[in-house]
Protein backbone atom coordinates (compact mmCIF):
# COMPACT_ATOMS: atom_id res chain seq x y z
CA UNK A 1 0.00 0.00 0.00
CA UNK A 2 1.00 3.29 -0.89
CA UNK A 3 1.82 6.20 1.76
CA UNK A 4 -0.79 8.45 1.86
CA UNK A 5 -1.43 11.79 3.61
CA UNK A 6 -5.12 13.09 4.08
CA UNK A 7 -5.31 16.91 4.37
CA UNK A 8 -8.59 18.81 5.88
CA UNK A 9 -9.43 22.26 5.82
CA UNK A 10 -6.59 23.98 4.07
CA UNK A 11 -6.52 26.65 2.21
CA UNK A 12 -5.48 26.44 -1.75
CA UNK A 13 -1.98 27.62 -1.46
CA UNK A 14 -0.88 25.72 1.84
CA UNK A 15 -2.61 22.41 0.19
CA UNK A 16 -0.33 22.82 -2.85
CA UNK A 17 2.68 23.44 -0.96
CA UNK A 18 1.78 20.36 0.87
CA UNK A 19 0.83 18.55 -2.37
CA UNK A 20 4.52 19.76 -3.93
CA UNK A 21 6.24 18.02 -0.61
CA UNK A 22 4.33 15.34 -1.03
CA UNK A 23 5.73 14.28 -4.15
CA UNK A 24 9.07 14.88 -3.86
CA UNK A 25 9.05 12.13 -0.93
CA UNK A 26 6.77 9.55 -2.62
CA UNK A 27 3.64 10.40 -1.13
CA UNK A 28 0.54 10.43 -2.30
CA UNK A 29 -1.55 13.73 -1.05
CA UNK A 30 -5.63 13.07 -0.82
CA UNK A 31 -7.68 16.16 -0.72
CA UNK A 32 -10.40 15.78 1.92
CA UNK A 33 -13.35 18.35 1.25
CA UNK A 34 -16.15 19.16 3.47
CA UNK A 35 -18.77 16.64 2.14
CA UNK A 36 -16.24 13.63 3.45
CA UNK A 37 -15.18 14.83 6.95
CA UNK A 38 -17.42 12.28 8.57
CA UNK A 39 -16.06 9.43 6.42
CA UNK A 40 -14.37 7.28 8.63
CA UNK A 41 -10.43 8.29 7.70
CA UNK A 42 -9.60 4.67 6.77
CA UNK A 43 -12.14 4.52 3.97
CA UNK A 44 -10.56 7.81 2.35
CA UNK A 45 -6.72 6.61 2.83
CA UNK A 46 -8.14 2.90 1.72
CA UNK A 47 -6.75 0.87 4.34
CA UNK A 48 -10.02 0.11 5.88
CA UNK A 49 -11.05 -3.03 6.28
CA UNK A 50 -14.68 -2.57 4.17
CA UNK A 51 -16.42 -5.54 6.33
CA UNK A 52 -15.60 -3.57 9.46
CA UNK A 53 -17.52 -0.77 8.10
CA UNK A 54 -20.67 -1.85 9.98
CA UNK A 55 -23.90 -0.08 11.41
CA UNK A 56 -21.71 1.84 13.77
CA UNK A 57 -19.50 3.24 11.60
CA UNK A 58 -22.38 4.44 9.03
CA UNK A 59 -23.91 6.11 12.58
CA UNK A 60 -20.85 8.01 12.49
CA UNK A 61 -21.03 9.66 9.37
CA UNK A 62 -24.54 11.10 9.96
CA UNK A 63 -24.73 15.04 10.92
CA UNK A 64 -24.24 15.82 14.20
CA UNK A 65 -21.72 13.20 15.26
CA UNK A 66 -18.94 15.42 15.85
CA UNK A 67 -18.30 18.93 15.55
CA UNK A 68 -17.37 20.03 12.44
CA UNK A 69 -13.91 20.55 11.51
CA UNK A 70 -12.97 23.89 11.63
CA UNK A 71 -8.55 23.96 11.70
CA UNK A 72 -6.57 22.11 9.28
CA UNK A 73 -5.64 18.48 10.37
CA UNK A 74 -3.25 15.82 8.62
CA UNK A 75 -3.38 12.47 8.86
CA UNK A 76 -0.49 10.26 7.48
CA UNK A 77 -1.09 7.10 6.33
CA UNK A 78 1.04 3.90 5.89
CA UNK A 79 4.31 6.18 5.99
CA UNK A 80 7.56 4.71 6.32
CA UNK A 81 10.09 6.12 9.18
CA UNK A 82 11.87 8.29 6.24
CA UNK A 83 9.01 9.92 5.20
CA UNK A 84 7.50 10.70 8.11
CA UNK A 85 10.65 12.51 8.95
CA UNK A 86 11.41 14.08 5.69
CA UNK A 87 7.50 15.44 5.56
CA UNK A 88 7.65 16.98 8.70
CA UNK A 89 11.39 18.67 8.36
CA UNK A 90 10.02 20.02 4.83
CA UNK A 91 7.35 21.51 6.46
CA UNK A 92 9.22 22.97 9.15
CA UNK A 93 11.69 24.70 6.44
CA UNK A 94 8.83 25.83 4.25
CA UNK A 95 7.21 27.61 7.94
CA UNK A 96 4.18 25.30 7.07
CA UNK A 97 2.63 24.92 10.55
CA UNK A 98 -0.10 22.51 11.13
CA UNK A 99 -1.03 21.85 14.21
CA UNK A 100 -3.20 18.77 14.41
CA UNK A 101 -1.42 15.85 12.95
CA UNK A 102 -2.53 12.04 13.44
CA UNK A 103 -0.90 8.89 12.06
CA UNK A 104 -3.76 7.08 11.09
CA UNK A 105 -3.53 3.49 13.37
CA UNK A 106 -5.67 0.38 13.53
CA UNK A 107 -8.15 1.86 16.02
CA UNK A 108 -8.32 5.58 14.47
CA UNK A 109 -8.84 4.59 10.85
CA UNK A 110 -12.65 3.82 11.46
CA UNK A 111 -13.15 7.40 13.31
CA UNK A 112 -14.33 10.22 11.11
CA UNK A 113 -12.15 13.32 10.35
CA UNK A 114 -14.75 15.03 12.93
CA UNK A 115 -13.73 12.25 15.54
CA UNK A 116 -10.54 12.50 15.26
CA UNK A 117 -9.85 16.32 14.79
CA UNK A 118 -11.85 16.62 18.25
CA UNK A 119 -9.60 14.01 19.87
CA UNK A 120 -6.58 15.85 18.56
CA UNK A 121 -8.32 19.05 20.23
CA UNK A 122 -8.48 17.23 23.68
CA UNK A 123 -4.99 16.16 23.62
CA UNK A 124 -3.69 19.36 22.68
CA UNK A 125 -5.61 20.96 25.68
CA UNK A 126 -4.49 18.27 28.25
CA UNK A 127 -0.68 18.96 27.20
CA UNK A 128 -1.26 23.00 27.34
CA UNK A 129 -3.01 22.19 31.29
CA UNK A 130 0.44 20.49 32.04
CA UNK A 131 2.67 22.97 31.14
Amino acid sequence: MAAKLLMYHMDETRMQAVEGVCAAIGIEPVRVDAGSHRAPVGLLSGTADMRKLSASAADMMKPGSAEAIDEEMIVMSDFTQEQFNALLEALKEMSVRIALKAVETPFNQYWTGEMLQAELKKEREAFRRQK
